[in-house]
């Protein structure tokens, strides 16, 4: 091949002239079978391919078979501020999950407020106006700033610090009852007897003892007792003196009301008499009902009395000292059929070592008075 410059003999396969350096151009041999398949291809291609238009800036991509929307491509004037619409979406979505959170946080603290306030009742430390106008300002507030409905719910530090001061020291307040002056003393002691005592009752104060008088006052209290081991209080029996210490087993209760109004501890003694001399109870009250149907005013061991169905009882409760000198002491009772026993008022007694007959009066203060009875 020559060179078409300066018409040097190029040696075959070199692609440059050696003696002027020209860049040999070699165009392949036409092929008409080459030419009709390239075409053919690229024909097949095309009718594959999207169409694209482009007009002013403005690009539609689609595609000839599809359904689907045309997609608008983005302008670059218009990307700064797609760029501001996509933050300020992003910043509106944030809000709204801090509304719904703080939405859910202000209706379980409005509950729970609530709640607390029912249980507490009357004493409750938050009133109820405030749960009020806590769901009120929650209901009205929650839609332009949820948080403040919570702000609001909660109760301030220093109101609710004052009440709950308030409310302990009302509770640990407690009035103290004022000591009750004196001491009460209780004779004999509790226990089992061989022999009656007499049981008396005093006031002690700083060791100067006073006693009931007939009426049972006292210038520094009254003493209230009673004879079946529960509590006295001002409704009981008033102590006048002394009693008579019952035959078997017995309780009783003392307690002593102050110049103050103040009552006294309770003293609880139990006696357990068994006495044993030439006699028993039981005896002495047979002598009794022997004695009146001697005297006619029985007419059997039964206590039947002329134009009368009822009948008349004589049982032997207690026993007492007068003097050198011990008693059994016999109450008379009546009885109808049908009806109830009760007391006649009349009471007699037995000497327990000579075994005389007596009526008794007087008993009401404690201090007895012994008229022979045959």
């Amino acid at each position: 091949m020559q060179c078409p410059k300066c018409d040097s003999e190029i040696p075959e396969g070199k692609l440059y002239c050696p003696n002027c350096g020209y860049a040999v151009q070699i165009v392949p041999d036409y092929d008409a079978d080459l030419e009709e398949n390239l075409n053919s291809v690229g024909s097949d291609i095309a009718g594959n391919v999207n169409r694209i238009d482009v007009a002013d800036n403005n690009k539609t991509e689609y595609d000839a078979d599809s359904t689907t929307k045309e997609i608008p491509m983005v302008k670059k004037e218009d990307a700064g501020e797609i760029a501001r619409q996509n933050a300020a979406d992003n910043t509106r979505r944030e809000r709204m999950m801090t509304v719904a959170v703080a939405g859910i946080f202000a209706v379980v603290l409005i509950v729970v407020v609530a709640l607390v306030s029912k249980s507490l009742g009357n004493g409750s430390f938050i009133p109820q106006t405030a749960v009020d106008e806590a769901v009120s300002s929650a209901s009205v507030n929650s839609v332009s700033d949820p948080m403040s409905a919570a702000v609001e719910v909660a109760m301030d530090d220093e109101f609710v610090n004052a009440t709950l001061s308030e409310d302990s020291v009302s509770s640990d307040s407690v009035s103290e009852n004022e000591t009750v002056m004196g001491e009460l003393i209780v004779t004999p002691e509790g226990g089992r007897y061989g022999e009656p005592e007499n049981i008396s009752a005093r006031i002690s104060y700083d060791n100067v003892s006073t006693a009931n008088d007939e009426d049972g006052d006292d210038f520094e209290g009254i003493i209230y007792y009673t004879t079946d081991g529960s509590e006295p209080d001002e409704e009981s029996k008033v102590f006048k003196g002394e009693l008579p210490m019952p035959v078997g087993k017995s309780k009783y209760a003392f307690r002593f009301l102050d110049s103050s109004g103040n009552l006294s501890d309770t003293i609880y003694l139990e006696y357990d008499l068994e006495y044993e001399g030439i006699t028993s109870p039981v005896d002495a009250a047979n002598i009794i009902i022997a004695t009146l149907i001697n005297d006619g005013a029985l007419l059997d061991i039964y206590g039947h009395v002329a134009g009368s169905l009822g009948a008349y009882t004589y049982i032997c409760d207690s026993m007492v000292k007068s003097g050198s000198r011990t008693y059994f002491m016999i109450p008379e009772s009546y009885e109808e059929p049908g009806e109830q026993k009760a007391r006649t008022g009349t009471v007699y007694a037995v000497d327990a070592e000579t075994l005389e007959t007596f009526k008794v009066s007087g008993s009401s203060d404690g201090k007895y008075s012994f008229e022979v009875f045959y």
